[in-house]
């Protein structure tokens, strides 16, 4: 395949560009300061391109200008293509996370957390140990997440000791959600004193080896069998 000029390589880029975010030739106009000929003369390549052209589209599109250059034949998409097509919804998702208190949705489970937070329309607690919430009457909460593809136990805390034993005994309840993969599945809520049998083996343990306890689990299995199941909702 004989590789097309660098004018047709950078109209077809930015074609692919504005497509990628659903924009017709006037909104990427808009958003880069343009005329809308101006655009369908560049994807055309019947316009030699200015540097200080190459700088606006980029900054429209949200990439860096040597993105702008890189060409793929057409019917064909690079996982790079794929990515720079994805990541503007990713980035409103980091948007809607933050908002919530949640710094990244790649780290610590940031993603589900999101999402059961808003299923419960809870808000979380900064600067707290464990993924703590807090409901519009003050009520507090330990939340969990699982996914059965990897583990059959919920994790707690890599320091399990007495203050956050006391911690858990104190919230109001706790919610766990689980999750196959990034799908959410269900989600359980229980009452502290039906963790109790946990919540005693820790303290025991602790007691007898006067030692920090590394992130104990909660079975799966005890809180479908416990648990109320808050999500899905039978109708």
């Amino acid at each position: 395949m004989q590789t097309p000029s660098l004018s047709k390589r950078f109209g077809h880029r930015i074609r692919q560009l504005r497509e990628a975010k659903g924009w017709s030739q006037d909104e990427l106009a808009d958003a880069a300061g343009l005329h809308r000929t101006h655009i369908s003369l560049i994807e055309n390549a019947k316009r030699e391109v200015q540097l200080d052209t190459v700088a606006k589209l980029a900054t429209a599109l949200g990439v860096e200008p040597a993105d702008c250059f890189r060409w793929t034949p057409t019917g064909t998409q690079s996982e790079v293509d794929k990515l720079d097509q994805l990541f503007p919804a990713l980035r409103e998702y980091q948007v809607l996370a933050t908002n919530h208190g949640i710094d990244d949705v790649f780290q610590d489970n940031g993603g589900k957390l999101l999402q059961t937070l808003i299923l419960l329309d809870l808000k979380r607690l900064p600067r707290r140990e464990g993924n703590d919430a807090v409901d519009a009457s003050g009520n507090e909460y330990e939340l969990k997440t699982l996914n059965i593809k990897h583990t059959s136990g919920f994790s707690t805390h890599h320091h399990i000791n007495l203050n956050i034993i006391t911690k858990y005994r104190n919230v109001t309840a706790w919610y766990f959600s689980v999750y196959e993969h990034i799908e959410l599945i269900r989600i359980f809520r229980m009452e502290p004193a039906q963790l109790e049998t946990y919540f005693s083996k820790w303290e025991t343990k602790w007691q007898t080896d006067k030692k920090d306890i590394n992130n104990p689990k909660i079975s799966l299995a005890f809180v479908e069998k416990h648990g109320q199941l808050v999500y899905p909702l039978s109708p």
